[in-house]
């Protein structure tokens, strides 16, 4: 398959594949062709008189219209021009190679293989498929740079020979020449390549000043710092080099906007200084790194060679060309434009160029820039008069100068170079106002961090809550491992959350690469989750286990010849992929809590420091901290800056306040400002809240007290508590008989402790899955701590947590184990009380009553003659009794009756008694409706004289009697109105009170039963009697019976 007189357009993909005209790739497609097995021959003549040349390429698989594509680094290698006419031949005959012998075409492209030689490995097969003996092999083993390579010997049965996976390739090192006379010069460059190409050179890893690991360097000179040691050999007695940076692989070649961004150049001359201290390392003072595009960074490859010595002529023109990222704008006016206007244009362009060059030229000689040497072309910083930057040039031949004492300086300002906004240099200063905030009270985990990461080859995770300094955390680790030389790369994975899987591989092979140019390198990942969630039972997880995958394999890929460490955060773990923890790829975790009441001290104090407020004597941080218990340190700079603001606003309400003023914070200041705030532990948090008070419960007094004891005093007691060596009591048991006040009791008491309550019921967190009931419990605790203080309780704890061993499906036999790590696991309850309350306490688990987990039972009994009065006034004390009730006699008349029985007793008394009241006043509105309703009045007219005559009135004098007949029914209708609401108002006053008699509970009694049979009371006794004092050490353990006949249930 042929064609002739196809044109070649060239393409910006990175291989030496070429697309052919859509009716050859037709053909090929049709006819069942693998795209591996093409080979395309490529035949031309750029003139008619040259010979014919010949090449062969791979085929990439993509068709194009009628024109043959191809990479233009490629073409200039075979010395093919675009537009060119070729002719082209398909092969799918050619020979595989077995191995082919190839050498760099110059010391640079050997450089280059050797730097990337794993890459090119892996890349080389899926770039180029076919080699002639003679010819050129491209490489390109990352996103800017390229090695070009000659192919002497195929080991095949033909000159061309296409590539193959088993195929070898040997590549014969090319180094560079060394000089062999000492008085061989390196100035002359009049006879073809300047001698510095040939001139030695050392590559060595890359610091930019200011950094700790270094001596400082002057600020306003290019100079350069090595171990002399080290570099003696490639550099002799250097005074100065040419400094420039290996481009890295997320170097991207920015297509220039403007062409005379071409005199920019990337190497730079410097003075060379020593400094024993660095090993492997060189750095760049601040000048030189911000002419080169590096400030602020480390990691980079420095090539430094040795250069000749800067001339230093008398009369040095400087010509500034001032960096622009506003383009001028083009239109058809301005070839119209006339000749006055031009003018008016051109005199104003002169003034600026003068004004620029006035406060350039002042600034050049007050920071002492005219004392050192320079390279043309090379960027400036931002400066007074530049405030986007510039290009220096000068002029003569030579390419650097130094200027001395007998130089004269002037300046002139040159054309303007539109660039891009990203590439715009920095200022010479350093800025010194950037945010230095550190995490407060997190010393000992940075600690750990560090000395966990500083060994590199690991990686860490660290997790909690939105808020709690993750970020702040981390940045404080990366900033001091930065110091010890370790390049930090920071990604935010969120950013890329919505991408593709193609496209996040290749996001990780990239951000690999440069961790791996850059070694040693700290890769941030931040929110882990985003990006490799944990896998999910009820969703498809298969894209997240194959990223997660991929990323475990590309590390370890790395971290085999490479020292990479990987610092990731996340909200908790168990929204992490589990494989990255499995496969040792994340092996340290540090857990962000909130803070404790010392830490939110320090952080209050801190934050209030900061916004210049100071406390009053009767209120002090302690108060502020204990305030603030479960808020994390994000919720006390929001709190302090609310404080902040209502001091603005009242000094405000006074009157005038001055700029540097001080705000004392008093107690009544931060309660308004803490009032309507929710921490964001709470918020999303579902937190009961009962209206039920202390008072509204009778009896009970032992549970009361044991309750006040347990939840209330560590809180109120704060001091005296945290001296005790042991563990306080952290959970309680109430149990009892129906109906006595266990969860009412519950309800009460987060209220009257000042705590959070999270109630939880039995069938909320029972699942059928495996794993889904574990995970419910440990949210449940999870909302808790983050709730802190609170009270998580569990009613109805029988259904949840029962003996383990009689559960068929083994559901609560794994919430019991859940439930004993979390109650007693490692890590304990700070801050978290569990209430539990059952009517069957012999059916739970015994491992959840020992001591550690449900410390005290309290037994809810049924209520005594006391109990039954002090129920009784609870219950009517919202209600109006008559002065005839005597409670006592109701309370010896309820014997047996538990809490519900009473409650519903006072509630059938009162409906008793307001069915009462609405029969009383029916009865009085209708003898009211048959005394005192007025009747329908109908008006007739009778004349004296006409008595006897029957005749009808005419339509005209009806009409007439009807307008004098309707205001005296107005001023009836009104007058009635009157009455009838003066009389519901007054039924209304007296009907809204109604009064419990002694009667109503009589009658009420009669229709009320206990709710609990004596045999029932019975059991239960039997039960709670056994439970309490009963039952010895050997307790059953749950198994189930195996004797013939016996039920293995629970009930």
């Amino acid at each position: 398959m042929d064609q002739k007189n196809v044109p070649v357009v060239y393409t910006p993909r990175r291989d030496n594949f070429v697309g052919i005209p859509t009716h050859l790739s037709d053909l090929l497609f049709g006819s069942d062709i693998r795209v591996q097995d093409v080979v395309v021959e490529l035949r031309w003549r750029n003139r008619r008189q040259d010979p014919v040349q010949t090449a062969h390429a791979g085929w990439s698989g993509q068709p194009t219209e009628k024109e043959i594509t191809i990479n233009p680094t490629f073409a200039s290698a075979i010395n093919l021009q675009e537009k060119t006419k070729v002719d082209i031949s398909v092969h799918i005959d050619i020979p595989m190679a077995s191995s082919v012998e190839v050498e760099p075409l110059t010391p640079s492209d050997w450089e280059i293989v050797e730097l990337h030689a794993g890459a090119i490995e892996s890349q080389v097969t899926s770039q180029t498929r076919v080699v002639d003996t003679g010819g050129h092999l491209i490489l390109y083993p990352s996103e800017t740079v390229h090695a070009t390579l000659k192919v002497l010997k195929i080991d095949g049965p033909a000159k061309v020979c296409r590539l193959g996976p088993d195929t070898e390739l040997h590549v014969a090192p090319k180094t560079r020449r060394t000089q062999r006379k000492k008085s061989q010069s390196v100035r002359s460059v009049s006879h073809g390549r300047p001698a510095s190409e040939f001139a030695p050179s050392v590559l060595l890893r890359g610091v930019s000043q200011p950094h700790k690991m270094a001596s400082a360097l002057s600020d306003n000179g290019y100079e350069v710092s090595a171990n002399f040691d080290e570099v003696i050999y490639s550099l002799k007695a250097a005074h100065y080099v040419n400094v420039s940076i290996v481009p890295g692989p997320e170097t991207v070649k920015d297509k220039e906007v403007d062409e005379k961004a071409k005199m920019i150049t990337r190497k730079v001359a410097a003075k060379l200084t020593h400094d024993p201290s660095l090993h492997g390392h060189v750095v760049l003072s601040r000048l030189l790194s911000i002419a080169l595009g590096v400030e602020d960074s480390l990691g980079y490859l420095v090539n430094v060679e040795k250069a000749a010595t800067p001339i230093s002529p008398k009369n040095i023109t400087f010509t500034i060309h001032p960096f622009t990222t506003e383009s001028k704008a083009q239109n058809q006016d301005q070839l119209k434009m006339s000749a006055s206007q031009a003018q008016a244009e051109k005199e104003a362009k002169r003034v600026k160029n003068q004004e620029i060059k006035q406060a350039f030229s002042t600034e050049f000689f007050d920071i002492g820039l005219d004392k050192t040497c320079w390279t043309k072309g090379t960027i400036l910083p931002v400066m007074k008069g530049i405030p986007s930057g510039a290009v220096m040039q000068f002029n003569g031949k030579s390419l650097t100068i130094l200027p001395d004492e007998s130089s004269k300086v002037s300046f002139e300002i040159g054309e303007e170079i539109l660039i891009p906004r990203s590439q715009i240099p920095t200022t010479l200063k350093i800025n010194n106002n950037e945010s230095t905030e550190k995490p407060i009270g997190l010393d000992d985990t940075l600690k750990k961090a560090e000395r966990a990461l500083k060994r590199g080859r690991v990686g860490g995770l660290v997790f909690g809550p939105a808020g709690s300094g993750k970020s702040l955390f981390i940045s404080e680790i990366s900033k001091r491992l930065f110091n010890r030389g370790v390049h930090v790369l920071k990604i935010e994975l969120n950013d890329y959350a919505r991408e593709s899987g193609p496209n996040i591989k290749e996001k990780i092979d990239l951000w690999l690469r440069q961790c791996s140019w850059y070694s040693p390198s700290l890769l941030v990942l931040e929110g882990l989750e985003d990006l490799f969630p944990a896998e999910s039972e009820n969703a498809d997880s298969t894209q997240t286990r194959q990223l997660t995958e991929y990323f475990i394999q590309s590390v370890a890929k790395v971290t085999k010849s490479r020292n990479l460490t990987v610092l990731a955060s996340a909200r908790s773990k168990e929204a992490v992929n589990g494989n990255l923890f499995s496969s040792h790829c994340i092996e340290e975790s540090f857990n962000l809590r909130a803070p404790s009441k010392d830490v939110r001290q320090a952080i209050l104090e801190h934050y209030m420091d900061k916004y210049g407020l100071s406390l009053t004597k009767e209120f002090d941080a302690s108060q502020m901290s204990l305030e603030t218990e479960g808020y994390l340190p994000s919720d006390l700079k929001v709190l302090v800056d609310r404080i902040y603001h209502e001091a603005v606003y009242q000094e405000m309400e006074k009157g005038e306040i001055e700029q540097s003023q001080s705000f004392s914070v008093s107690n009544s200041l931060f309660t308004k400002a803490a009032s309507n705030y929710v921490p964001s532990n709470l918020r999303g948090v579902k937190l009961q809240k009962s209206s039920t008070s202390w008072v509204d419960i009778g009896g009970l007094t032992e549970a009361k007290s044991v309750l006040l004891e347990t939840l209330e005093w560590p809180t109120k007691y704060a001091p005296i508590f945290k001296a005790a060596t042991l563990r306080l009591r952290s959970g309680i048991l109430l149990y009892g008989y129906p109906g006595c006040g266990k969860t009412l009791l519950a309800s009460a008491v987060a209220g009257q402790c000042g705590l959070n309550f999270i109630s939880v019921k039995g069938p909320e967190i029972l699942n059928k899955y495996i794993g889904a009931s574990e995970q419910s419990v440990r949210e449940l605790f999870e909302r808790a701590q983050a709730a802190k203080p609170c009270i998580l309780f569990f009613d109805e704890f029988d259904s949840i947590a029962p003996k383990r061993g009689h559960d068929s499906t083994g559901v609560t036999d794994r919430v019991v184990n859940q439930m004993l790590t979390q109650m007693d696991g490692a890590e304990g309850l700070d801050g978290v009380y569990v209430l539990a309350a059952t009517s069957r306490p012999d059916l739970i688990d015994s491992a959840l009553l020992r001591p550690g987990r449900l410390d005290k039972s309290v037994i809810c009994d049924m209520p005594n003659f006391e109990d039954r009065l002090d129920i009784l006034k609870s219950i009517t004390r919202k209600m109006e009794l008559a002065d005839e009730v005597d409670l006592q006699e109701v309370a010896k008349q309820t014997e047996g009756f538990s809490g519900a029985d009473l409650q519903a007793l006072g509630y059938n008394a009162y409906l008793g008694a307001v069915h009462e009241k609405l029969e009383k006043d029916k009865l009085e509105a209708e003898g009211v409706s048959q005394t005192e309703q007025p009747d329908v009045h109908e008006f007739f007219q009778v004349p004296l004289n006409q008595m006897k005559l029957n005749t009808k009135m005419k339509p005209h004098e009806r009409t007439k009697m009807l307008r004098q007949i309707e205001p005296l029914f107005e001023n009836l209708q009104k007058s009635v109105t009157v009455g009838l609401s003066k009389e519901t108002d007054h039924a209304k006053t007296k009907g809204s009170s109604v009064a419990i008699r002694q009667q109503d509970f009589i009658e009420a009694l009669k229709d009320t039963k206990p709710s609990i049979s004596v045999s029932e009371k019975v059991k239960l006794g039997g039960i709670y009697n056994k439970f309490v004092s009963g039952r010895d050490g050997n307790m059953q353990d749950g198994t189930s019976s195996t004797d013939v006949g016996a039920r293995a249930t629970m009930a």
